[in-house]
């Protein structure tokens, strides 16, 4: 029997591939399916593979992209990326779009689905490359935005110490927060706190 030329694999430093990324770069879903089998790869939903040998860093981050389509890492935990806090959540915070179907979520890390309005969704979304791939997070001024307009969930003490650490940065954009907190509609809640603390 004639044996199977090997695949040279075109994303030796990414964690997760979707499907459309491997078609681009000229494999069929014959070598795609080969890849599965042999081993290089693991497909963990409809369009995503997992790089079984990648080496890098590992990064919660990572798994967003991976996991969920359009998922952008919100809350405590982008709070947590742009520095503005040290609590850190037992998972990944993680936005997507009201009435979003979301597949299979990792063992590890965990992660936390929040249904986000179309404004909400919308507004302030960074894409951030690192080693290992690109995730979307939201801005530190969505950030900011997002949780107070979630304080009851996290709490109103460590949302406002993530106000407190924004406002002490040199590159603060209270216009941009003021005009994010008015889209959002948490100005109110926004001014009170911000009489305050400036």
């Amino acid at each position: 029997m004639k044996k199977e030329k090997p695949i040279t694999f075109p994303f030796p430093d990414r964690k997760f591939i979707q499907s459309n990324e491997f078609l681009h770069s000229n494999l069929t879903y014959y070598k795609i399916n080969r890849l599965v089998r042999e081993g290089a790869v693991a497909k963990i939903n409809g369009n995503t593979y997992e790089n079984l040998a990648y080496k890098g860093s590992e990064s919660d981050f990572l798994y967003v992209s991976g996991y969920i389509n359009e998922g952008v890492v919100c809350l405590m935990s982008a709070a947590a990326f742009h520095g503005l806090s040290t609590f850190r959540t037992n998972q990944v915070d993680v936005a997507v779009r009201q009435k979003s179907k979301i597949g299979v979520l990792p063992q590890w890390p965990a992660i936390g689905v929040f249904y986000f309005s179309k404004t909400r969704y919308e507004t302030g979304v960074q894409t951030v490359e690192i080693e290992g791939g690109s995730f979307m997070v939201f801005d530190r001024e969505k950030t900011v935005c997002d949780l107070l307009a979630y304080r009851n969930k996290y709490g109103l003490e460590d949302c406002l110490s993530v106000l407190k650490s924004y406002l002490r940065r040199e590159d603060r954009d209270i216009s941009k927060l003021i005009s994010y907190a008015e889209k959002l509609r948490c100005y109110n809640v926004l001014s009170k706190y911000l009489e305050v603390l400036i």
